[in-house]
């Protein structure tokens, strides 16, 4: 569980925060008094509405948290099917709360702006409200705050009385006290005037209600307020006739009796209002049908199906747009079991992608991959940055998504690249693009018949940019092979960053356009071959200097080795083998180290004409080292082709071992190739020369040399020249 924390102010509250026990879902609701926010009690499997008020740091806000303790004391005693319970209340710092039960049905006022309320639904509403009203009454409280937006309603049109914010209880020895703001269209003019309030002053209010339920709005359109009026004159509730004139004459005369500016005149209770009602309206009065005995709330427990199959309804006349709200959505998910998979799944795998709730439990549940990619291009149209991520995220994870064709993907592909080249997200961005290329196949020719050339020019212009979100969109149009795109990258004035940018789409898409010169195209050319040359340079400094290493040591010990003094230790030896070592080393060396930058650093590109390429420059490195050795120190002219013949064997088996990944196997094809040309050139020196001076070989040995001796130099010599050679991993970063 995450940590929990102390809450400073209601302005720390946040989503997926750990209150106590619950998880912080969302804000489902604010006011002057407060706000409430949704959460999930894990250990319960349930979900309720906990209500945050700020408490401000003065003497009489600290007198009234200790006077709320104690009525919040008795509100929790309260026991009615139609008054919302109140589970837990405290205080955290600076902030009271009170948990309750979630109730998904929303609030009476949101019924009333829904749609016209029919007499029977009132008089079936008014009745659960009056019985709870009256039944607070009867335990000495007042509600004080009693509205359309305080009255909640389950997916059955059960009603509860909430939010006891304004509540109090009264006694003869505090009644002047309890005074109180209220919400000003329902509160009586006593509330207004400052005034003691009594259980009447809930009848006003109940009042103000029923002409709301009657008419669909508050008296005056709420401009005016009944009781400030009655304050200082002798208003009466306007004649509900006004908006429905098939309503009772009789009913304006008992609405005016409820809101009369007189407490006094007033019904003595609810209960008396509902049996009035019911004898204007002809109906049977069912007050007493209330179980006022019951403890417990009636919460349906089809709440979660109910919920389930009007958000279903509702997703498919939005083509699947429609959004339950993330209480609601984890209302039904805990109560997944009983959902019917058949019949529901994509809609709720729709709903988990929209709030990142679970959302990998129905990503798996959904076992068809064309509903998961149904379900993600209806998602995609909201052109949400978060559901659009978390899209995302699932199509690349997901391998079944690898075996659907292109064109599978083209609705997709649309709508990801109107949201990557319009947001300013670069993380989204580099997401979408790479995404993208994840998901599709690699395109064969440039054509752009399927794009909006739109969007294309766009992703040009964002390749531009010098970050990697720009990368990954120069990447994508290579991938792509949209020309529209490589124009807008042509026709933009930034020409440091445009040569980056083609070469990123060259090296993805094997080539560019054909409308692309051939100036641009030579220096990009140019520009690619330096950028693979001179990237990590710590490595291609590391690799020259240990293939100058091995060669100066190589040749240097074929100096020493072969050096005609019987003084094995002898200085101008060692001195003298050092330095031929390190003078023929340098150039051979060189040879070897071109070969393996043309070999590892252009890894992506053809591998027959790197060979070639390779062996030819290393070749030459070597003949001229090996010439050099031969007229320097041995003041011969080398006759023949062996030399030639050896050095291209040996520049040819580095250039092959730059083919493989293992450094073992580009080691033993060297160290092989360079003993096979040294002892091979000796021996057809010796048996096929018709002197000393034909056919020079790489190496020359005293003719009395056995070949097991020629055998162990040569291979002391292979050794360090094809291990320290070799030693240094020269690929580029990015081996395209």
């Amino acid at each position: 569980m995450t940590a929990v924390r102390a809450l400073a102010s209601l302005n720390t509250l946040t989503p997926g925060e750990y209150f106590r026990q619950y998880k912080l879902l969302e804000q489902i609701g604010v006011g002057g008094q407060g706000m409430v926010w949704s959460a999930l009690d894990s250990e319960k499997g349930r979900i309720y509405a906990i209500k945050f008020s700020n408490i401000a740091d003065t003497d009489e806000a600290r007198a009234d948290e200790i006077r709320d303790e104690q009525q919040m004391e008795q509100l929790v005693r309260l026991h009615h099917p139609h008054i919302l319970p109140i589970n837990e209340y405290g205080f955290d710092m600076r902030l009271r709360f009170t948990v309750s039960p979630y109730i998904p049905g929303g609030t009476l006022s949101g019924k009333i702006k829904a749609a016209h309320l029919t007499p029977g639904k009132i008089l079936l509403y008014g009745t659960k409200i009056a019985s709870a009203l009256d039944y607070l009454h009867s335990q000495g409280i007042i509600h004080r705050d009693l509205k359309a937006a305080n009255i909640l309603l389950d997916m059955s049109q059960n009603v509860y009385l909430a939010d006891f914010g304004l509540a109090r209880q009264i006694t003869t020895s505090t009644l002047a006290l309890h005074t109180g703001h209220g919400t000003p269209p329902y509160a009586p003019p006593e509330q207004v005037k400052q005034k003691a309030i009594t259980p009447r002053s809930d009848i006003f209010s109940f009042g103000i209600l029923l002409y709301e339920m009657f008419t669909g709005e508050l008296p005056w359109g709420g401009k005016k307020q009944l009781g400030l009026e009655q304050t200082h004159s002798k208003q009466e509730i306007p004649d509900p006739r006004e908006f429905d004139t098939d309503l009772p004459p009789r009913l304006v005369d008992a609405l005016r009796q409820i809101t009369s500016a007189d407490p006094q005149l007033r019904p003595a209770s609810a209960g008396v209002i509902m049996r009035i009602l019911h004898t204007i309206f002809n109906g049977t009065p069912d007050y007493q049908s209330v179980d006022i005995s019951q403890n417990d709330l009636i919460m349906d427990n089809n709440d979660a199906e109910e919920l389930l199959n009007q958000g279903l309804e509702r997703w498919h006349s939005t083509n699947g747009t429609y959004n339950l709200g993330l209480t609601k959505f984890v209302l039904i998910d805990l109560d997944r079991s009983r959902i019917n998979p058949k019949v529901y799944n994509r809609f709720m795998l729709s709903q988990s992608l929209t709030y990142g709730y679970n959302d990998d439990d129905w990503w798996s549940i959904v076992d068809n991959p064309r509903e998961r990619l149904a379900v993600s291009s209806d998602l995609l149209k909201k052109k949400s940055e978060l559901i659009t991520g978390r899209v995302v995220e699932h199509l690349v994870n997901d391998p079944d998504m690898r075996l659907f064709p292109n064109e599978m993907f083209e609705a997709i592909t649309a709508s990801l690249l109107g949201i990557g080249t319009a947001t300013e997200n670069t993380f989204l961005q580099q997401q979408i693009f790479d995404g993208i290329r994840t998901l599709t196949q690699h395109r064969n020719t440039w054509n752009d018949s399927s794009f909006d050339k739109d969007q294309m020019k766009r992703l040009g212009i964002q390749a531009l940019e010098d970050s990697t979100a720009g990368d990954s969109a120069a990447e994508l149009i290579g991938h792509l092979r949209s020309s529209s795109a490589v124009q807008a990258v042509l026709d933009h004035k930034n020409q440091e960053r445009q040569l980056d940018t083609l070469l990123l789409i060259r090296s993805t898409a094997g080539g560019l356009p054909s409308f692309v010169g051939s100036g641009t195209r030579l220096r990009l050319s140019l520009d690619w071959i330096m950028q693979q040359v001179i990237q990590q340079p710590a490595s291609l400094i590391g690799a020259y200097a240990l293939a100058l290493l091995g060669s100066a040591f190589g040749i240097g010990l074929q100096v020493y080795l072969t050096y005609n003094l019987t003084n094995l230790f002898d200085n101008v030896r060692i001195t003298l083998s050092l330095e031929r070592g390190l003078i023929i080393g340098s150039v051979f060396g060189l040879g070897i180290f071109a070969i393996r930058v043309i070999m590892e650093r252009f890894h992506g590109n053809n591998p027959f004409l790197r060979v070639v390429l390779g062996t030819i420059s290393g070749g030459i490195g070597m003949n001229i080292a090996l010439f050099m050795f031969h007229v320097l120190f041995l003041s011969t002219l080398p006759r023949g082709i062996l030399i030639s013949a050896g050095c291209i064997l040996i520049a040819f088996a580095f250039a092959v071992g730059g083919l493989f990944r293992s450094r073992l196997v580009s080691m033993l094809l060297s160290v092989v190739s360079i003993f096979v040309a040294i002892t091979g050139t000796w021996m057809i020196h010796t048996n096929s020369a018709a002197s000393q001076l034909e056919l020079t070989p790489i190496f020359k040995y005293d003719y009395a040399w056995s070949l097991t001796q020629v055998s162990f130099t040569a291979l002391g010599v292979a050794l360090l020249i094809g291990i320290l050679g070799n030693l240094v991993d020269l690929s580029s970063v990015d081996n395209s």
